[in-house]
C-alpha cells in the first residue's frame, strides 16, 4: 500500500512538473480556445440554436476552470505582484455583496434575461483579466491573432448579410439596414469592430515588414467596413479616440507617414460607402454635433442621442438610491422600485453607459474599482508603450472605453476587451 502511495505521488509530481514546465503554452492555448468558444457560441445564440442562458453556461465552465488556473499560479511561486490584484480581488467581493443584496438574486446571480451579465459573468471578466496578464510577451501577438480572425470571420458574416448571400438572412433590425454579425445588436456588432480594428492599426503601425503591414492594412479597412455598415456611432466615436492617441505616437515615434497612409485607406473605405449609401454614420454625425451644440446652449431634449440622453438622466435621479451597494448586478431593469425606465421606444434593461450602470447595479465602491483598475492599467500601458515603441496593446483598450460611455456590456464582445486588459499588464 506505502509503495502504491509513493508510485502514485511520483506521478503526479512528475505531471505537475510537466504541467508547470509548459504552462505558458497550455494558457496561451486554453485563452484561445476561450475565443474559440466565444466565436461558435455567438453564432449560435444569434442564429437561436442556443438561448443566451446556454451560452453562459460554458462561460462558468470556464470561470470554474480560471478559478483552478490561478490558484496553480499562486500556489507554485508564479505569482507576480501587481498593483491591479487589489481591485479585481474588490471587484468580486463588492460584485458578491450586490448579489447578496440585490432586488432579485437570481437575476445578479445568472443576468437579465437575454443579456447574462450576471456575477458568474462578472467573476469570468475578472479571471480573464488575471490570466491574461500571464500570457508572455512573446505570445501576446498569438493571441490577439485569435480576436482577428474572429473579427473577420465576423465581417465576411456581415456581408452576407448586408447582400443575402449563401442564404445568410438579415435576421434583426433589416428595416435600419444594418448587420451585426455574430452579436444579438449591430452596436455590439460595432463594438467588436472597435476592439479589432484598434488591434490592426496598431499592428500596421507597428509592422517593420512589407508583407505584415500590408495584412493589417487589409485587415484594417475590412474592419473599418463592417463597422460603417454597422451604423453604430459609438463605435465611430471610439475610432476617432483610437486615432488620436495613434497620432501622438506616431508624432513621437517618426511614425507619420504609416498614420496618413492609413487615414487616407479608412477614408477611402468611408467615402466608397457613404455615397454608395451603405452607412447611416455620417448623417449621424452631423445630427449628433447639432444635438451638441443645443446642448451647450441649454436646449436639451430627452430624445437626443438616440434615448440615451433620457435614460442617464432618469439614473442619475435614482442613483442616491443605489448608492452603497447598488440595486444588484444587472438589475438596471429593476430600478423604479421594480419597474424599469421606459420611453416610446419600449423600456431600457441597461444604463447605456457602462460606469453608470456599474454605479447603479454594484455601487460607488465597485465604481471606484473598476474606474482605478482602469486607471492603473491604462497609465501602465502608456508608459510601457512609448518606452517599448510598440501600442497595439493600448489602442484596443482605449477604444472600448470610450465607446462603453454610450454603449452597453454584452457577452459575445466583453470576454475580448478583459482578455486585452490583462494583455496590457506588465508583471516583470
Amino acid at each position: 500500500m506505502k509503495e502504491l502511495k509513493e508510485s502514485l505521488l511520483k506521478k503526479f509530481n512528475f505531471i505537475k512538473k510537466k504541467f508547470t514546465k509548459s504552462f505558458d503554452i497550455i494558457l496561451l492555448t486554453y485563452l484561445i480556445f476561450n475565443v474559440l468558444y466565444i466565436t461558435i457560441g455567438s453564432y449560435n445564440v444569434v442564429n437561436y440554436i442556443i438561448s443566451t442562458l446556454q451560452f453562459l453556461y460554458g462561460y462558468i465552465i470556464f470561470l470554474v476552470i480560471n478559478i483552478f488556473l490561478i490558484r496553480f499560479i499562486i500556489k507554485n511561486d508564479k505569482y507576480k505582484k501587481s498593483n491591479i490584484d487589489f481591485f479585481l480581488k474588490a471587484i468580486i467581493i463588492f460584485a458578491i455583496i450586490s448579489t447578496l443584496t440585490a432586488y432579485n438574486i437570481h437575476t445578479s446571480v445568472y443576468g437579465w434575461s437575454g443579456r447574462g451579465e450576471g456575477l458568474f459573468a462578472i467573476a469570468y471578466y475578472i479571471s480573464l483579466i488575471f490570466l491574461a496578464s500571464y500570457v508572455k510577451k512573446e505570445h501576446k501577438k498569438i493571441l490577439v491573432y485569435a480576436f482577428l480572425v474572429d473579427g473577420f470571420i465576423q465581417v465576411i458574416y456581415c456581408l452576407c448579410q448586408k447582400f443575402g448571400l449563401f442564404g445568410v438572412a438579415m435576421l434583426l433590425h433589416k428595416n435600419l439596414n444594418q448587420v451585426y454579425g455574430f452579436a444579438t445588436h449591430p452596436n455590439f456588432f460595432g463594438t467588436m469592430m472597435v476592439i479589432c480594428i484598434s488591434y490592426s492599426i496598431g499592428l500596421f503601425i507597428d509592422s517593420k515588414k512589407l508583407t505584415t503591414t500590408i495584412i493589417f492594412a487589409f485587415l484594417s479597412c475590412s474592419f473599418f467596413t463592417g463597422m460603417l455598415l454597422s451604423s453604430t456611432l459609438s463605435s465611430i466615436v471610439g475610432l476617432i479616440a483610437v486615432l488620436f492617441v495613434a497620432l501622438i505616437y506616431c508624432i513621437k515615434n517618426k511614425k507619420i507617414k504609416k498614420y496618413i497612409l492609413i487615414c487616407i485607406l479608412l477614408g477611402y473605405v468611408l467615402s466608397s460607402i457613404h455615397f454608395l449609401n451603405m452607412t447611416t454614420v455620417v448623417k449621424d454625425l452631423v445630427k449628433t454635433e447639432a444635438e451638441t451644440t443645443n446642448i451647450a446652449k441649454g436646449n436639451m431634449d430627452d430624445s437626443y442621442g438616440t434615448g440615451r440622453l433620457f435614460v442617464w438622466k432618469r439614473a442619475v435621479k435614482e442613483a442616491p438610491k443605489y448608492m452603497i451597494h447598488g440595486i444588484g448586478i444587472d438589475n438596471f431593469a429593476n430600478i423604479l422600485n421594480g419597474k424599469p425606465i421606459e420611453n416610446s421606444s419600449g423600456y431600457f434593461d441597461k444604463a447605456h453607459n457602462e460606469y453608470l450602470q456599474i454605479l447603479i447595479t454594484m455601487g460607488i465602491f465597485s465604481l471606484i474599482s473598476y474606474l482605478c483598475l482602469h486607471f492603473i492599467i491604462v497609465k501602465d500601458g502608456l508608459k510601457t508603450t512609448f518606452k517599448n515603441k510598440e501600442i497595439y496593446l493600448l489602442l484596443p483598450i482605449i477604444g472600448y472605453l470610450v465607446q462603453s460611455q454610450f454603449n452597453i456590456s454584452v457577452l459575445e464582445v466583453a470576454p475580448l476587451f478583459y482578455m486585452g486588459l490583462g494583455l496590457l499588464v506588465d508583471r516583470k
